[in-house]
């Protein structure tokens, strides 16, 4: 993505904190209704593979906040996981980008590891950030310049400085059969240097974990804008150093790769990746 700029203007700060109050003001009522759902049903319809999946829940979530994005900001652009598009009206350039529920294989089989993920995009930068989690009962925020929280509290990446002194996380792609071999090797390097591995299946809230200290670390390709827009905001706010597999800045909607630590852990899981870069060379027909 460009440079971050070091704060916003405050008439700027202000439209995107405005912004994330109106989310802010639905997910009482919206959390409450997707827990519901899960607990009701598991039914679900496969998306691009068996995979990939969509639930009623999804398209429940993606309906309350784009509906009410819409009446309340009309003027801004929506991009959502489950269709909803939206162009922005000449001058105004908010972008709206939305994951209704991330970790929907979770939430599909009533696992409690998934979220609903906000982002406010502006001038190609990720400006404000959403991730509500409410089977953690974890909600993270964060605006340009203004920090990080964890339900209201400032947080900050970990200080360890070595890979065996915490956990990374990382995810696989949904055509991972295909990239199993490249794949295995890059988890291979962790497994032998890493304090533990695990594989948590919500971007959105792994990025949030690194950012709130839980996490040494995350790594992962193939990530959509909806997956990673809201979590990266909240990991670089919290401290986090985010790059691609080849150590460049990571751009939401055109990059292919994240990692994601503090400084010196990001320099000691850089290399580990390589195998991720193979991964995404492999062409799938």
């Amino acid at each position: 993505m460009p440079e971050k700029e070091r704060s916003l203007s405050n008439a700027k700060s202000q439209a995107i904190n405005n912004r994330l109050a109106l989310i802010e003001s639905l997910l009482p009522d919206l959390e409450k209704e997707i827990i519901a759902l899960q607990t009701e049903s598991a039914n679900h319809k496969i998306k691009s593979n068996l995979f990939d999946l969509v639930t009623a829940a999804d398209l429940h979530s993606e309906k309350i906040l784009t509906s009410a994005i819409s009446q309340h900001f009309p003027q801004d652009a929506i991009l959502s996981e489950e269709g909803t598009a939206h162009k922005a009206s000449h001058g105004n350039d908010f972008t709206w980008v939305i994951d209704p529920i991330d970790g929907t294989v979770n939430y599909a089989n009533r696992l409690h590891h998934w979220g609903i993920s906000v982002g406010i995009v502006s001038k190609q930068r990720v400006v404000g950030a959403l991730v509500s989690a409410p089977a953690l009962n974890l909600r993270y925020r964060a605006v340009t310049g203004e920090g990080a929280s964890r339900n209201g509290i400032p947080i900050a990446v970990s200080r360890k400085d070595q890979l065996f002194q915490g956990v990374i996380v990382t995810g696989f792609p949904y055509d991972r059969a295909q990239r199993a071999e490249p794949l295995s090797r890059a988890l291979a390097n962790f497994l032998k240097v890493a304090g533990g591995v695990r594989r948590l299946g919500a971007a959105s809230i792994d990025f949030c974990l690194v950012a709130d200290g839980t996490l040494i670390g995350y790594y992962e390709m193939q990530l959509k804008p909806w997956d990673m827009a809201a979590g990266l905001l909240i990991a670089e706010e919290a401290g986090a150093l985010i790059t691609d597999f080849n150590g460049k800045t990571v751009d939401v909607f055109t990059s292919h790769g994240v990692v994601v630590a503090n400084p010196k852990i990001h320099a000691a899981m850089l290399p580990l990746t390589a195998p991720m870069l193979e991964a995404i060379a492999i062409e799938i027909e």
